[in-house]
Order: C-alpha cells, then sequence, then structure tokens
C-alpha cells in the first residue's frame, strides 16, 4: 500500500511539473484574433479590431486589420502578416503556450489607434474560446456579401449581409463558396454562406 501511494504521488508530481507551454495548440478565438492551427502546424488567422472614435458602429473611425500566416515550430511561429489589397508583408512571431502572445517588426496602419504598439512589445493573446470548428480565415474584401442560407440560393429580398472588411471564420467549403461566422455578431452567432471571390484568406481552407 505504501509503494502504490508513493508512486502515485510521484505521477502528480511528474504531472504537476509539467510546463503549460505543452499542452496542445489550440484554434479559437484569442481575443481579436481568430487562429486555426493545423494538424501540420501550420498557423493562420485574421486579426480585427476597431475603435469608434468619431465613427459609428457601422463605420468605426479607426481599426487594426489584417491577415496572417505561418508555420509552428516548439510552440513559436514566424509569420507573415498583410492587409489585403496591399502588397506590403510584415513580419512577425507568434508565440503559443502559457503566455501567448504577438510581435511585429511594424505596426500595421490603425493598430497604434486600436491595439495599441505591437512593434516595441509583444501583444498579449488570451483564448476566450477553442473552435475546433474553424478551418479557415478572412476578411470580406467585397462591397456587400450576402449572407445566403445554402450554396447558389435564390436571391432573397431581405438577406443579411456583411461589409468590406468583416472579419469571418470558415467553417466549411464547397466549389466557390464558403460557409462563414461573422465574427463581430454582437448577439448570438450569424452564419451563412458567402462566394468565396468576396473573401480574402488568410490560407487556403479545408475542402
Amino acid at each position: 500500500m505504501t509503494l502504490q501511494l508513493s508512486l502515485l504521488g510521484f505521477g502528480a508530481l511528474l504531472l504537476a511539473s509539467v510546463p503549460l507551454s505543452a499542452s496542445p495548440m489550440l484554434s479559437g478565438s484569442y481575443g481579436p484574433l481568430a487562429l486555426i492551427v493545423a494538424d501540420n502546424g501550420s498557423v493562420h488567422g485574421v486579426f480585427a479590431e476597431r475603435r469608434v472614435g468619431n465613427g459609428t458602429l457601422e463605420a468605426p473611425q479607426f481599426g487594426c486589420l489584417f491577415l496572417l500566416e505561418g508555420r509552428l515550430e516548439g510552440g513559436e511561429a514566424d509569420v507573415v502578416t498583410w492587409f489585403p489589397g496591399e502588397a506590403e508583408r510584415i513580419r512577425g512571431e507568434l508565440r503559443l503556450g502559457a503566455e501567448p502572445n504577438l510581435q511585429l517588426e511594424e505596426n500595421h496602419g490603425g493598430c497604434l489607434m486600436t491595439s495599441g504598439d505591437m512593434r516595441d512589445a509583444p501583444y498579449d493573446l488570451l483564448l476566450d474560446e477553442r473552435r475546433d470548428d474553424w478551418i479557415g480565415a478572412g476578411l470580406v474584401t467585397a462591397g456587400r456579401a450576402i449572407l445566403h442560407p445554402s450554396p447558389a440560393a435564390a436571391p432573397g429580398r431581405r438577406r443579411p449581409y456583411l461589409v468590406r472588411f468583416d472579419p469571418v471564420a470558415v467553417l466549411a467549403r464547397r466549389p466557390g463558396w464558403i460557409h462563414v461566422e461573422y465574427l463581430e455578431a454582437a448577439d448570438g452567432r450569424v452564419t451563412g454562406w458567402l462566394r468565396e471571390a468576396d473573401v480574402t484568406l488568410s490560407a487556403s481552407s479545408g475542402p
């Protein structure tokens, strides 16, 4: 009995000594960063944080918006970030584990007025919600993107829609279409099918 208890105690000690950084990397919502972590170690996502300022909820004055892509090695990833339609690429480092954070070589336009400096100090990330059903992420680049109840659905008179630079997570994909979740919905989940041409994705989504 004494030996059994000793072994149990030793096992508990080993478990307690395992660092949190050894826990599995998770896809999900890290504050304004929607992150997808694939089984092969690739990571990609969309960062979207906006401030009303002198604007309105429909047209915020400031926004920190960019797409992200990289590959994890030992809980860290060298990433490339960019804004749709712009040639500039800003590199950085994403760290996951006990204290997730993101640091960039330069700040994207609008970020200093919303999220704060990401160049001189790491931006702290906190996993708010695990989302294993996300297979992709992106920003709407069409002026107006209708949310359809199904792929190739007939046009409706009062269909909800998203506008340019609204962030989305991808739930499924069909030829020419993606099933998305709007990431800034105020009340409940807002989902629907968008034409893939209306969205710029951070990486190629799953089947």
